[in-house]
C-alpha cells in the first residue's frame, strides 16, 4: 500500500484541546492563532435560526443539491447560478476539480509562497510538475505581473490565493484580467479567494467571465462558519456543468445550508466585522513591531507575517505554545523561509494582547 504524505496545515491547538473532542474546556485556555478562522462568531442571524430549529437540522436531510443556498451565492454576488458550484469546503471542491483539470506530467504554476495544499494536491497526488513563481522579499511579497505570466507559459494550470496566504498580500481584479490577457489560450487560471472579503468591496474577480478563469470561495472565515464546511466554485457554465457530474448529492450538509443563507442576509454585521478585523490588524502589527527581534508585514486579511531576526522560528513556536500561544512556522509554505517567518491569525483584542506578552517574554 502506498502511503501519499499530507499536506501540513496549522492547527496544532487541537493538541491542546484534545481531537478526540471529549472535553473541550481546554479551548479557552489556548490562542489558536495558527489557524486563520474568523475572531468573532457568526451574524446573530445565523445563530438563532440554527438554534431555532436546531434538533431538526440534525437529523433531517437537506436538499440534494443546495439550490437554494446556490440561489443566494449568485443574487448575493450579483452572477448567475449556472456559474456556481457549491460544496462542502473549498478543499474538498479542490480535490474534486483538480484531477479533473490537469493530469500527470501536466506543468503547474504556483506562487512561491502560498497555501500548500495546492502543491501537495498537484504534485503528490495527482504527478503534476510544479512551477513556482516566487514573490519577493524585497517587496514584503506583492505578486509581479510580467514575472508571474513569464513564469507560466506554458503551463495547464495557474493557481493563485488572492489574498495570498500565508503573505496576507491582494491583487485587485485589473491583475487577474492582465494575466488572463498574458496567459497560453489553454492555460485555466484558479484564484482562490478564500479572505477577498476581508479586503473590501470590488476585490474579488467573480464577475469576470472568461471560460479560463475558476474561482475558489469558501464561507468559512469571513462569514465565521469554518466548523460548517461551506465553500462554492464560480466558472463559466460549461464547465460547471461537467464538475456537477462527478460533485456527490448532499455535499453541504443542512446547517451548512442555512447557515451560508443566513449569512449572506446580514451583509451589515460582516461589513462591520471586517472593520474591526483591520482596525484590531493594523494596531496588532504596530506592537508586534515595538517588539526587538519582530518584524510584523504589510497585509489586508485577518492574519500577517512576522519577520525574525535570528533563524528560530520552530524554537519560537515551540516556547509560545508553552504560555497557550499557536502561532504558525511558515517553513512549509516556501523552502525559502529558512526559519526566518511566523504567521499569527487577528484575534480579539484580549486575545491579540497575549500572543503580545508571550512575545515580549521571547524577546
Amino acid at each position: 500500500m502506498v502511503t501519499v504524505p499530507k499536506a501540513f496545515h496549522g492547527g496544532a491547538s487541537f493538541e491542546a484541546i484534545g481531537v478526540d473532542l471529549r472535553d473541550l474546556s481546554g479551548r479557552s485556555e489556548i490562542v489558536d492563532a495558527d489557524v486563520l478562522d474568523a475572531w468573532y462568531p457568526p451574524a446573530p442571524g445565523v445563530v438563532a435560526s440554527i438554534g431555532e430549529h436546531l434538533p431538526w437540522l440534525i437529523k433531517t436531510s437537506p436538499p440534494t443539491h443546495g439550490d437554494g443556498l446556490r440561489r443566494a451565492i449568485a443574487e448575493f454576488r450579483g452572477i448567475d447560478p449556472s456559474r456556481v458550484l457549491i460544496g462542502g469546503g473549498t478543499s474538498s471542491l479542490m480535490f474534486l476539480a483538480l484531477p479533473r483539470l490537469i493530469k500527470p506530467g501536466d506543468t503547474v504554476t504556483i506562487l512561491d509562497p502560498m497555501y500548500g495544499e495546492y502543491a501537495h494536491l498537484a504534485e503528490h497526488v495527482i504527478g503534476a510538475n510544479l512551477r513556482r513563481a516566487e514573490l519577493r522579499f524585497e517587496s514584503d511579497f506583492l505578486p509581479d505581473l510580467a514575472d508571474l505570466a513569464r513564469t507560466a507559459q506554458g503551463s495547464r494550470l495557474v493557481i493563485l490565493v488572492n489574498p495570498n496566504s500565508p503573505t496576507g498580500r491582494v491583487v485587485a481584479p485589473e491583475f487577474i484580467r492582465d494575466l488572463l490577457a498574458q496567459l497560453d489560450s489553454n492555460t485555466k487560471l484558479w484564484v482562490d479567494e478564500t479572505y477577498i472579503d476581508f479586503a473590501g468591496p470590488g476585490m474579488s474577480a467573480e464577475g469576470i467571465e472568461d471560460p479560463r478563469l475558476i474561482i475558489s470561495k469558501s464561507m468559512s472565515k469571513y462569514y465565521a462558519l469554518s466548523g460548517l464546511r461551506v465553500g462554492y466554485l464560480v466558472g463559466d457554465p460549461d464547465w460547471i456543468r461537467s464538475m456537477e457530474l462527478f460533485s456527490p448529492p448532499w455535499s453541504v450538509g443542512l446547517i451548512g445550508q442555512l447557515a451560508g443563507i443566513e449569512a449572506l442576509s446580514d451583509a451589515n454585521y460582516y461589513t462591520g466585522m471586517a472593520q474591526e478585523t483591520h482596525r484590531l490588524r493594523e494596531a496588532f502589527r504596530a506592537a508586534v513591531s515595538a517588539i526587538p527581534g519582530f518584524r510584523a508585514l504589510p497585509a489586508e486579511a485577518n492574519y500577517f507575517m512576522i519577520e525574525l531576526a535570528s533563524s528560530d522560528a520552530q524554537a519560537q513556536v515551540k516556547r509560545l505554545r508553552a504560555h497557550g500561544v499557536y502561532l504558525r512556522n511558515c517553513d512549509s509554505l516556501s523552502p525559502r523561509f529558512n526559519g526566518r517567518y511566523l504567521r499569527t491569525a487577528v484575534k480579539s483584542g484580549p486575545e491579540n494582547e497575549r500572543i503580545l506578552a508571550a512575545m515580549r517574554q521571547l524577546s
